[in-house]
């Protein structure tokens, strides 16, 4: 039977949502398998990362979906999907919190994020460590690909009031005056994009599993190209870097 995650506002997870089957109506087929979720800054997930048999990736707009079921996401036709190269830019500051650490703003170890939580609108509600911890979007300070911090015991603190304070000396006409300026908004720093390449032709000391537990890369296999972009997808660069040889 059909069951519609989002209705009535039922939440749905990351995990209900990863390896669903993605199914145009026009096209009547099987167009791709969801491997990953990428969020945007209003922490809301913008884009389901499909997979052909590993050789091709596509991105689908939320957006685009026109039901999500019980392992199925469907959409009206293939035109919903575009090549994930064709949206480079667009998805570059997107992250996937799965698998961060999650640490407390007191400076405490909390795990790792193994699900997500998300709204009838793909909005993040909670995250849940592996544990089983349940922490509200509504608490946390700051989140990325590699970390989230959390503030549980004590009132939460603005984003803005931990930015470095930039200081611009501006000289006068007369080349004697200096004026200081200190910026004041709170604009977030870019993300910085790393090359990731130098992991080519290495090879790994243990195997590297997805969110689903399917292997990426088996143990003493060399890394290409193909194995580094299907570990970037999935969020697994930080660990194909740290079992490298």
């Amino acid at each position: 039977m059909f069951l519609n995650l989002f209705c009535g506002g039922i939440m749905s997870k990351v995990s209900s949502i990863i390896s669903s089957y993605v199914v145009s109506v026009f096209n009547g087929q099987i167009e791709g398998v969801v491997s990953n979720i990428l969020f945007n800054e209003k922490k809301r997930a913008k884009w389901l990362i499909l997979s052909q048999n590993d050789e091709q990736f596509w991105v689908l707009d939320t957006s685009k979906i026109y039901k999500m079921g019980d392992g199925a996401v469907i959409i009206k036709n293939s035109a919903a999907l575009n090549l994930m190269e064709s949206k480079e830019l667009e998805i570059k500051n997107c992250f996937s919190p799965i698998n961060s650490i999650i640490v407390s703003i007191e400076g405490n170890f909390l795990g790792y994020i193994a699900d997500i939580e998300l709204d009838e609108k793909f909005n993040i509600k909670n995250f849940v460590s592996r544990d089983g911890q349940v922490f509200n979007l509504g608490n946390i300070v700051n989140i990325s690909d590699s970390a989230i911090i959390t503030c549980e015991n004590e009132k939460k603190p603005k984003l803005g009031t931990f930015k470095e304070k930039a200081k611009i000396e501006i000289p006068k006409s007369n080349n004697k005056v200096v004026e200081i300026l200190e910026k004041t908004d709170t604009i977030l720093p870019n993300r910085t994009i790393m090359n990731y390449n130098f992991l080519i032709n290495r090879k790994v000391s243990k195997n590297i599993v997805n969110f689903n537990g399917e292997i990426i890369i088996k143990e003493n296999q060399i890394i290409n190209s193909k194995i580094l972009d299907i570990a970037r997808i999935n969020g697994k660069i930080r660990e194909l870097t740290k079992y490298s040889i």
